[in-house]
């Protein structure tokens, strides 16, 4: 009886061991960044350090002087997260799953207003940090 005793102990401290062992999401898992995609400015997000967890929360918004109405949206390639407008210089972005570690998803910033009579500023916050740009006068996103 004691022989049975000391072996589900042991199977318990050796279960307690792979818990506090396992890894855990933090927001260094996810690298923001940015890049070009189809010729325009764009975001990236990246499962650098390890899996994304569903339902992290992200940002992006854009301002001009020039305030020409617009429809602001972020579409993400591949589609694995979602975006939702708040208004027309805002929208908040979500991962409905998680996104694997090592995984790098591009996200596309549109129906922003384009003039070049004012500058342009992209930008992306939430988990991982923020990223961003300032587009002078007469510099439109593209590259």
């Amino acid at each position: 009886m004691m022989a049975g005793r000391r072996t589900a102990m042991a199977l318990a401290a050796s279960a307690a061991l792979l818990c506090v062992s396992a890894p855990t999401a933090a927001a260094d898992n996810a690298v923001l960044g940015s890049t070009c995609y189809q010729g325009w400015y764009a975001f990236t997000v990246t499962a650098a350090g390890g899996d994304i967890p569903a339902g992290s929360q992200w940002t992006s918004s854009w301002t001009a002087a020039s305030q020409i109405p617009a429809e602001y949206h972020v579409l993400s390639f591949p589609r694995v997260i979602d975006y939702t407008p708040v208004n027309t210089h805002l929208v908040t972005l979500t991962n409905p799953a998680p996104i694997a570690a090592g995984t790098r998803v591009v996200l596309e910033p549109s129906g922003y207003s384009l003039t070049n009579k004012s500058r342009l500023t992209l930008k992306l916050s939430g988990y991982g940090g923020s990223t961003g740009r300032t587009f002078p006068v007469g510099e439109w996103p593209t590259c």
